[in-house]
């Protein structure tokens, strides 16, 4: 979108105000947008991140973006009022679980008040390149549908990283990225579908809500 564009839009929109979300990406954020945006009355902004890792991000993702960028961009949004979130994904082709701690040590590195707690697994989605290399590489037959039914779990068969590694790793996320790093061998029991890890989870979940949970006020008049 042109700046022009940008500026017809937001003369017109003002007429309404109405609170509205966008996704956008890093790239498109500077100071002008972010204010106008702002002025708009927008409630939140999800900006895709997808990846920490810049080589992994360029070569699979085609997303040619440095990591300079993308935090200057949160940094400019999160002087606003509106809610900003961070997206990552895991669990994509040829991942590893270093990959993953890439993306965790990266959102780590935003503003505090970006809510940037949670990660997506991988849904490898007919029509994407992501899915056809899954498919040569032989992480995934080509008959396989992905719909929003069976998106939960990795549909992905990886020699680097299990599906179960992958859906912990989703489920303590936000751990990751919000404890401090002494924490985290404490995370790794939450990962696992055991007895022990399910208290674990249940412990450090209830101290993440009580100590960096923040609530939208609609969840606010769910919990009064």
């Amino acid at each position: 979108m042109s700046n022009r564009e940008f500026d017809e839009l937001k003369e017109l929109y003002l007429n309404y105000k109405i609170p509205f979300w966008m996704n956008t990406r890093a790239e498109t954020i500077n100071e002008y947008r972010a204010k106008g945006l702002e002025e708009m009355n927008m409630l939140r902004m999800n900006i895709g991140i997808e990846h920490g890792n810049y080589e992994y991000r360029r070569n699979y993702l085609k997303r040619n973006v440095k990591d300079e960028v993308q935090i200057r961009a949160f940094e400019i949004a999160s002087e606003h009022k509106y809610t900003s979130c961070a997206n990552s994904i895991i669990g994509m082709p040829d991942e590893t679980r270093e990959l993953i701690f890439d993306t965790i040590k990266f959102v780590r590195k935003l503003p505090k008040n970006i809510d940037a707690t949670g990660a997506f697994i991988f849904a490898p989605y007919h029509g994407t390149p992501l899915r056809t290399l899954a498919i040569e590489k032989g992480y995934l037959n080509d008959d396989e549908i992905c719909s929003l039914s069976n998106t939960s779990e990795s549909m992905l068969r990886m020699p680097t990283i299990s599906k179960d590694e992958i859906q912990g790793m989703a489920k303590v996320f936000s751990l990751y990225v919000k404890f401090p790093e002494n924490r985290w061998d404490e995370i790794k029991i939450a990962e696992k579908s055991t007895t022990e890890g399910e208290k674990m989870f249940k412990k450090l979940g209830e101290e993440f809500d009580r100590t960096y949970r923040t609530y939208s006020a609609s969840e606010l008049d769910l919990h009064d």
